[in-house]
């Protein structure tokens, strides 16, 4: 089951995103230390505000009319979004990941 450590609950496989939820596997985390040499505590460091997306769920969003818009991105795109957006967060083992929507995210890096 789910137990919630931190701000991140923790699951013991990634989830499949339903409706308009994009799972996005976050970037690296922050180093350690500092160019200063200033050791920062682990509860301190931060994440990237990138990450690959690892699923998508049905559809982008729904129309007035019912209709389902797909989605832009796809599984494996490089996305990046703004580090307020990512307030839903799971920890898989060691690697933390983000629920989004596709609104939430800026832009798609190209290859």
């Amino acid at each position: 089951m789910a137990q919630v450590r931190s701000d991140y609950i923790e699951v013991e496989s990634v989830p499949r995103p339903i409706r308009d939820n994009i799972i996005i596997k976050r970037g690296k985390v922050e180093s350690k230390e500092t160019s200063g040499g200033i050791i920062i505590p682990d509860s301190s460091r931060r994440l990237d505000n990138s990450g690959e997306v690892v699923g998508v769920g049905d559809y982008s969003r729904l129309t007035k009319t019912g209709f389902e818009v797909p989605f832009e991105v796809k599984v494996g795109d490089r996305v990046y979004f703004e580090w307020h957006a990512a307030q839903r967060k799971l920890k898989v083992e060691d690697d933390f990941y983000v629920i989004l929507t596709e609104k939430d995210i800026l832009f798609v890096e190209e290859d």
